[in-house]
């Protein structure tokens, strides 16, 4: 349905004209008493009284002398011509300035895929060239929400109006209209208001029909998708079957084959092992044989080397083949490293063969052919009886130095004694020193407190108390006002002497002149007084309103207070609050380090500052801060 189209079904029906009723009430007023068959039964439209018991019809009074008039009308009536006009004609609209609906792009269609991103930054675009043009607006000119949508309804709703034609008219009335058109309703006047709550039904129901019909095609879209997808997945399901078949016949295959050439390699490792065993108990029966040899081989070296041992030395020169490899250390070798070569291991690890072979073959290739010096057993013992004699004499050489070593551990004891004696002596006089440095200490930490006391009290009530300062500041400023500036820097009695002896000659001049002179300058002396304390008066008060001035000023020009938290609730304290941070240590002074460096024994990584009178836990006022507040504080008490 077009524009055009849809304008023709809420066109009006043409609206009665005062001239057509008059023409019809004449025509009926005329037929009536010739013909009173042909009057409307519902005579309500014509203005007339009926009456049901004697079924006469009365026309009334006040339409006699007009359909009198009428009739006395030589004249035709002259019926206006009708002409059917839409009420968008005469407004300026026409086909350059209409808006063609059917052509622009619908603001309900929901974009593709690809053009969502570019369909979002042409309606931002959009929006703001029209917010930019809305705003060059007056503020009485701007569109509201509703004027918004009903500002362009003519140029929405135009349709073109038709040729004018010659109107042809009907000159007469027939009898039976109103007979045709009994009980038939009067046509309403065109409501704007109801016209465009139909035409936003209309709107609507296209609104919504778009939005089904969208999502009739987007189900029908995903069907598609839907169904190719399953046939993709039967084609691919075909494969993979017959894949996997295939798969599992290559897998059984390849699995026989494997089964066969295991059991083949299994028989070979059998045949192997047989044969490893064997030579296993032969490897076996060639170590018990090495190892037993072996063993023969350290006794005998052993005994050959105590025979060597108890030979005489100069024998053991010319036939001794260790001697002569040791030289003249082998008088100052252990016993227990004596026989240490031909040994077995205390950690009963078992030498390998190869070592072992490779040990004989040292051994036979270093030495040569063993010679014996004893020739007869008895000779050993009269070796050993001789060694027992040997160690008696030991004995009795022990026994005579026992008294001597007695002698000498007495001795050892008695100088031990004196040496605790002289260790508890210093300790002792360490004690008295450090209880006097401990004494000097309190008294010095006393001296210092009573030294403090008394500056920060009677000395500094007497040199910078406030009445003090008072005096010397107004005693100087005297001084310097009456006298002269204070270049020598006197004290304040010394000014004030001078101020008296000052004050005494003033006094004698006032004396020696006339009363009357000295009463005018009395009085202007007190008019320039009042003046300067109007003038201060009216500058601090000056001061004040400005103070205020700036204030709210500057609370005018301040940015609005936005909270940027949310507000908080009055509830009950936590349980457990957390605690505050605590502030850094500060850093120690110079006379702080001094202190603990020349007159104590203080080490930085076990002691505690607290135990030596020092607390770092607030930090320190810098010294510049300190004398700036001094200073600052002083040129207050001046100014007062």
């Amino acid at each position: 349905m077009t524009e055009h189209e849809h304008c023709k079904i809420f066109r009006p029906d043409p609206v009665p004209t005062y001239a057509s009723i008059c023409a019809a009430m004449s025509s009926t007023s005329l037929a009536t008493p010739s013909c009173p068959s042909t009057v409307s039964p519902d005579r309500s439209s014509l203005k007339v009284n009926c009456d049901k018991n004697s079924k006469k019809v009365h026309f009334e009074r006040t339409r006699e002398p007009k359909s009198r008039r009428i009739t006395q009308k030589k004249e035709p009536l002259k019926l206006p011509r009708i002409k059917k006009r839409y009420f968008t004609a005469g407004t300026g609209i026409n086909d350059r300035n209409q808006r063609d609906l059917l052509n622009e792009p619908s603001p309900f269609v929901y974009p593709k895929d690809h053009e969502e991103f570019a369909h979002k930054v042409m309606t931002k675009e959009w929006r703001s060239d029209l917010r930019r043009k809305e705003m060059g607006y007056k503020y009485n000119e701007r569109h509201n929400y509703k004027s918004r949508q009903q500002g362009d309804m003519l140029n929405r709703l135009y349709v073109k109006e038709p040729e004018i034609r010659s109107a042809k008219m009907v000159q007469d009335v027939d009898p039976e209209f109103f007979t045709i058109v009994q009980g038939r309703p009067i046509p309403e006047k065109l409501k704007l208001s109801r016209y465009i709550q139909t035409v936003r039904d209309v709107l609507k129901t296209k609104i919504l029909t778009g939005y089904r019909g969208d999502d009739i095609m987007l189900i029908d879209e995903s069907l598609i998708l839907e169904q190719k997808e399953i046939d993709r997945i039967k084609d691919n399901y075909q494969t993979y079957v017959n894949t996997f078949e295939e798969f599992l016949y290559n897998d059984h295959t390849s699995s026989m084959n494997l089964l066969k050439e295991s059991d083949r390699e299994a028989m070979l490792a059998q045949e192997k092992y047989e044969e490893y065993r064997q030579l296993s108990r032969e490897y076996g029966a060639l170590k018990s044989v090495l190892y037993s040899t072996e063993e023969k081989w350290r006794n005998c070296k052993l005994y050959q080397r105590f025979l060597y041992l108890v030979s005489p030395i100069s024998w053991r020169k010319e036939h001794d083949y260790y001697y002569m490899q040791e030289g003249d250390l082998a008088a100052f070798q252990e016993v227990s490293s004596i026989f240490g070569k031909y040994r077995l291991n205390v950690t009963d690890e078992t030498a390998s063969l190869e070592d072992l072979i490779n040990q004989f073959r040292e051994d036979c290739a270093s030495q040569k052919e063993p010679a014996l010096y004893f020739t007869d057993p008895n000779q050993l013992l009269d070796v050993f009886r001789f060694m027992e004699l040997q160690n008696l004499n030991s004995l009795l050489h022990s026994e005579e130095l026992a008294v001597p070593l007695e002698n000498v551990q007495e001795g050892m004891a008695r100088a031990e004694e004196l040496f605790n004696a002289e260790i508890n002596s210093l300790q002792e006089l360490i004690e008295k020193l450090a209880s006097g440095i401990s004494w000097e200490e309190e008294r010095a930490k006393y001296l210092e407190e009573l030294a403090l006391e008394l500056i920060n009290g009677e000395f500094k009530k007497l040199v910078i108390a406030e009445e003090v300062l008072n005096l010397h500041v107004f005693v100087e400023d005297v001084y310097e006002t009456r006298i002269g500036p204070n270049d020598a820097n006197l004290s304040m009695s010394e000014m004030m002497k001078m101020i008296e002896s000052k004050f005494r000659e003033e006094l004698i001049s006032l004396d020696q002149m006339p009363s009357e002179q000295v009463a005018q300058l009395e009085v202007s002396c007190y008019r320039e007084e009042a003046k300067m304390m109007k003038a201060a008066q009216q500058a601090a008060r000056q001061l004040l309103e400005f103070e205020m001035l700036f204030l709210k000023l500057q609370k005018v020009f301040s940015p609005p207070h936005k909270r940027t938290t949310r507000e908080l609730k009055w509830r009950s304290p936590p349980v457990n609050p957390p605690k505050p941070v605590p502030p850094p240590p500060r850093l120690l002074t110079e006379e702080e380090k001094e202190f603990l460096e020349f007159f104590t024994e203080y080490c930085r990584y076990t002691d505690d500052l607290a135990d030596y009178g020092i607390d770092i836990s607030h930090p320190q006022e810098p010294e510049a801060e300190k004398t700036s507040a001094n200073k600052e504080r002083s040129r207050l008490l001046l100014q007062e």
